[in-house]
């Protein structure tokens, strides 16, 4: 078993050598996006990545350094979600190779779950997390002990997240720097300065702003963690 996977490695990296470099920053459509986001936990659940993304090898679309930064997670769950992080920003291509991959995989629960999406115009479903909040909540002031309820709704993305907050990039990498061995600590490391900085104005619906932007940006945010800190730090 273990011979056939490293002769498996190497057929792929053979392939990676002969070939010219992934584009990697071809978003995929609007729809697909919305298709991916909608069932974003779903998806993070149900996936067997690692099934199906020989297929992107393959295809040309991603080199062994992506499989590396997927594989560096330590649940499936996490790889999953750099897996999905990579769909969105691979090029409109990329997502027909994941719904034939699929159904080579007899995952046809999740092809039928992706494909009776509801798709939305003009960004709807990120806006409805914003304008589902009562007037209190939006004006409501983020304390220090607050941020704590907030710390895992962006996943790894701390770049996309630190400047959807509109922070320096030195403040960036000093948190990333600093914070090395905890993402939860970098995320409210980040959060906290842009607090600090914030002082007054730094409302829950500005906060929900800036996760949207970061979402748009290609960041994963996880909704059902920041529901449940909106009910915790406004109850």
């Amino acid at each position: 078993m273990g011979q056939k996977k490293d002769t498996c490695l190497v057929t792929l990296y053979q392939i990676q050598q002969n070939r010219m470099p992934s584009k990697i920053n071809n978003p995929i459509s609007a729809e697909d996006t919305q298709r991916i986001k909608k069932n974003w936990i779903f998806l993070k659940s149900e996936l067997e990545q690692e099934a199906i993304r020989d297929n992107f090898m393959v295809e040309d679309i991603w080199d062994l350094p992506d499989f590396e930064e997927i594989d560096a997670e330590k649940t499936p769950q996490k790889r999953n979600e750099v897996f999905l992080k990579l769909l969105l920003r691979s090029g409109p291509r990329a997502y027909k190779i994941f719904i034939a991959a699929l159904k080579n995989h007899n995952s046809y629960h999740i092809v039928e779950k992706l494909e009776s999406t509801e798709i939305t115009e003009n960004n709807q479903a990120v806006l409805d997390h914003l304008t589902s909040l009562t007037d209190n909540q939006k004006t409501h002031v983020l304390t220090e002990i607050n941020l704590l309820k907030f710390n895992k709704v962006v996943g790894s993305d701390i770049e996309i997240f630190g400047k959807a907050l509109q922070l320096k990039q030195a403040d960036i990498d000093s948190t990333r720097m600093e914070n090395s061995n905890s993402v939860a600590t970098q995320i409210h490391k980040i959060i906290l300065k842009w607090r600090n900085r914030n002082g007054k104005m730094a409302t829950l619906g500005t906060f929900t702003k800036s996760l949207m932007d970061a979402e748009a940006a290609g960041a994963s945010v996880d909704w059902d963690v920041f529901d449940q800190g909106v009910k915790e730090v406004t109850s």
